[in-house]
């Protein structure tokens, strides 16, 4: 097509690569600011890690219903819509009080102002570009998110220790609006027209999301709970429904989504069958590449999002770093990224690597790299990993596997026919979402659990503690509902203000430091653990037979 066409597919991918990219780094900056937020907000760090899964959870939740909304009424309009819901969650965190203000201008409406416009934008590249171009273009853009998640901790460490949080939200609507407002500017309202329908599937919307928050909700409260045994009594609205020692809350609630999820599944294949209009079309998971591109995806970003919230704990934590080291330290994931993602996409568009030989080398790269990360967590090889640089080498693996996992999105968006996209692209970035919930739950959960036990062990081994000392511990562990990661300081201080001083006081600070660095080094063998899960996973993606990419005759590649 034309030159004017051509630059204008351009400047569209580059508006909208902007924004995919401040996406990306709102989704982690805040990882390394864990302590600033805790002192400013008067929280704690499972508090804040609750937020950080309520975002992602709340993106994964309302994803399908935007990518059905901007099939609807529009691409265009449905991305202007999201950037305005966007930049007014950003404005009220940037000035948020309290956590619970956070939770509703990050994870509440910038989450919906996200799932608005992810769909929308990538429906809107998908149908701009073609073939091998939009290889290039899908990939691109993946490496975009996946720079901004990585460069967050750095941008956002920068920005908190000299400035303070707040202004990232700040910079966030201030580029957000630009973006909306010369995305409608630049792209033809009817280039990307809307598709009205006959009834909006109301129930579908109130049933998945319900299935996926209980989902989210398990996984969160398996750090408080535990997985399996109940550590504490379940008590809601001051009724116990499970006690102590019993059937955790976990397993119950994840099931309980899952049998949700499957009526959503019915529900939505009724109303096809009886010709209405539903909210997903569910069959598009009949389609192997979709089904098993879509499971992938979710165990691509759950992987690395649990080291990306593993790895500032353990620096703050332990040795008191700020922001800004943390940021450094997690600078080679980003590295990584961009070193790995142009050959990888180049290899693949031109059909000498396929996606799923790509996908699965992502994998190996993450269990090796999270095994690295892991063995520096180690009491063992605390002198080491003092200064951080120890992570780099396990830190640019992980990198460079995401940079390779960036063609999978190309792979999917490119199975379902023109008239499914919105459903796949829906169900994709649910997943991708999904992931990135369970990375930093699924993490937490594995590290207070490892905490809990490895502390109680040594309490009970010590023979500096008294019988009195260990019982008054053990009390306070069983009665404790927020156990996490915490420095010696203020483990000494804690002591300090029950009386708790000397030999017994540094007794309990060994232990303490004992068993986070134990926590840790399981936490991380764990998201090693499903990287090769997730190996498995990817070596089920079809591989197309006599598949040929040329360069696609609607437009150009987009410069970068």
């Amino acid at each position: 097509m034309g030159g004017d066409t051509s630059s204008a597919a351009r400047t569209l991918f580059l508006l909208l690569a902007a924004e995919n990219l401040l996406m990306g780094y709102t989704a982690t900056a805040m990882n390394v600011a864990l302590s600033a937020l805790v002192g400013d907000l008067h929280t704690t760090l499972t508090g804040v890690q609750s937020a950080i899964s309520l975002y992602a959870l709340v993106v994964a939740a309302f994803t399908i219903s935007a990518s059905k909304l901007g099939t609807r009424h529009g691409y265009r309009r449905t991305f202007a819509l999201g950037g305005g819901v966007f930049v007014l969650g950003a404005l009220i965190t940037a000035f948020a009080p309290s956590l619970p203000f956070m939770m509703l201008g990050w994870s509440v409406l910038q989450g919906v102002g996200v799932a608005l416009m992810l769909p929308a934008l990538m429906a809107m590249l998908t149908r701009t570009f073609a073939g091998a171009v939009r290889t290039k273009a899908l990939s691109l853009l993946a490496m975009t998110s996946g720079v901004g998640a990585a460069a967050g901790p750095v941008l956002g460490g920068l920005i908190t220790d000299f400035l303070t949080w707040r202004v990232s939200f700040l910079l966030g609507a201030v580029i957000t609006l630009a973006v909306t407002w010369l995305v409608r500017r630049t792209v033809d309202a009817g280039a990307f027209p809307g598709r009205p329908g006959r009834g909006f599937d109301v129930r579908g919307v109130l049933v998945s999301t319900t299935g996926l928050v209980l989902l989210v909700v398990a996984a969160l409260l398996s750090g408080q709970y535990g997985l399996l045994r109940a550590r504490q009594d379940f008590v809601v609205l001051g009724h116990t429904l499970l006690e102590r020692g019993g059937l955790s809350p976990v397993p119950l609630l994840a099931g309980l989504g899952l049998a949700v999820l499957a009526a959503f599944a019915g529900w939505e294949l009724r109303l096809v069958r009886s010709g209405r209009d539903p909210l997903v079309r569910v069959t598009v998971l009949r389609n192997r590449t979709v089904r098993t591109g879509i499971s992938t995806q979710l165990m691509l970003i759950l992987v690395p999002n649990g080291v990306l919230f593993l790895v500032p704990v353990f620096l703050q934590t332990a040795f008191g770093f700020g922001a800004l080291y943390c940021g450094i330290v997690l600078l080679p994931i980003a590295l990584g990224l961009m070193v790995a993602a142009p050959p990888t996409a180049r290899r693949v568009g031109r059909g000498r690597m396929t996606h799923r030989a790509a996908a699965m080398g992502a994998f190996v790269c993450m269990a090796v790299g999270c095994g690295a990360v892991a063995v520096l967590f180690s009491p063992r090889a605390q002198g080491v990993a003092a200064v951080g640089l120890a992570l780099v080498p396990g830190i640019l693996v992980i990198g460079l596997g995401r940079g390779m996992a960036t063609t999978l999105t190309d792979l999917v968006q490119s199975a379902p026919e023109r008239d499914e996209l919105s459903d796949v692209t829906g169900l994709f970035y649910t997943a991708g979402y999904l992931g990135s919930s369970f990375g930093v739950a699924l993490a937490g959960a594995l590290m207070t659990t490892a905490l809990l036990y490895t502390f109680e062990a040594g309490v009970n081994d010590s023979s500096v503690l008294t019988i009195a000392q260990k019982e008054w511990v053990t009390r306070t562990l069983e009665q404790q509902v927020q156990i996490t990661a915490v420095s010696d300081d203020a483990v000494r201080a804690k002591l300090a203000s029950r009386g708790i001083t000397g030999a017994e006081s540094d007794a309990l600070v060994r232990i303490n430091a004992r068993a986070r660095e134990q926590a840790l080094t399981v936490s991380a063998t764990g998201m090693a653990a499903l990287a090769l899960a997730g190996w498995l996973m990817a070596l089920r993606l079809p591989v197309p037979a006599g598949t040929t990419r040329a360069t696609g005759p609607e437009h150009e590649a987009p410069s970068t």
